[in-house]
């Protein structure tokens, strides 16, 4: 009877043992999901707590806020603005990152042009251009043309600084490793230089975003009849929370998507720069 006991307590055992290490893998496998949905659980109590304790002037409870986003689905005006900052913030920061990969690259190679941009390019950088938005609106009028403009100008300058310095920042190594087995100058530049930039041209890309939903905020603000930018503003007018939260989020989401999207891209062209 002892013999039968034994057995029994070892494979109820046996059967905890492998069932604790089907959750450990599961975990290890979603890890990065369930810590995610976790903060977010975290962050919405938080906000209905903050939201029960202030005033409905600054903060509403998230249910206020899916009211909003289904009254201005019903009656199509979310999805004319989504899609119209949509567009100024996908064009702006398309242009910007082309032509900010192709300076940066410019400035990096040459020491002549990296003189003469540098200053230029440092002094725009640290200049508040959002008080320039008024003049883009004088210069493009309303619409379209003005929102990819502001875009562009704040979005350009952290693509053009990061990948100057990843690329003069190469492994000194690296180049005379190269070198050694006969490589020419444009083959280091395109086979050393720009993968090793590719980590620092991807942060360039995150920082662009940012300053590209606060380029499409400014002009809408200013220099546009619809779009998010345009539903905070009308709605903070009127006294809508919920509306004006509503565009603050769904633009914190687009920001959220593109930047976790690099991410991605980043372990895909640069998988040896990935610890984890």
């Amino acid at each position: 009877m002892s013999g039968i006991a034994e057995r029994i307590t070892r494979s109820r055992e046996g059967r905890s043992k492998s069932t604790g290490g089907v959750v450990a893998s599961i975990y290890r496998r979603y890890a990065t999901a369930i810590h995610t949905l976790v903060s977010l659980a975290i962050g919405l109590l938080l906000w209905q707590y903050a939201a029960a304790h202030t005033s409905s002037l600054v903060m509403v409870p998230v249910q206020d806020i899916w009211d909003a986003f289904l009254r201005n689905v019903e009656n199509g005006r979310l999805a004319t603005d989504f899609l119209s900052s949509l567009q100024g913030f996908s064009i702006g920061l398309a242009l910007a990152s082309v032509a900010g990969i192709a300076v940066g690259m410019l400035m990096a190679s040459s020491k002549l042009i990296f003189d003469l941009l540098d200053p230029w390019v440092s002094a725009l950088y640290s200049t508040p251009l959002i008080a320039l938005a008024p003049v883009f609106i004088i210069i493009f009028g309303l619409g379209m043309t003005t929102k990819v403009a502001v875009v562009l100008s704040l979005a350009i300058f952290p693509v053009i600084i990061n990948t100057t310095a990843g690329i003069k920042t190469t492994d000194k190594d690296l180049i005379e490793t190269a070198q050694s087995f006969g490589a020419g100058r444009i083959e280091i530049f395109r086979k050393v230089m720009l993968p090793w930039s590719v980590p620092f041209i991807l942060t360039g890309l995150r920082l662009a975003v940012g300053r590209a939903l606060i380029g499409v905020v400014v002009a809408e603000f200013f220099g546009s009849q619809e779009g998010l930018g345009n539903l905070i503003f009308v709605s903070s007018q009127t006294f809508d929370t919920a509306s004006v939260w509503l565009g603050v989020f769904l633009l914190a989401i687009i920001g959220t998507v593109l930047i976790r999207f690099m991410y991605t891209v980043e372990r895909w062209v640069a998988p040896w720069r990935q610890n984890r």
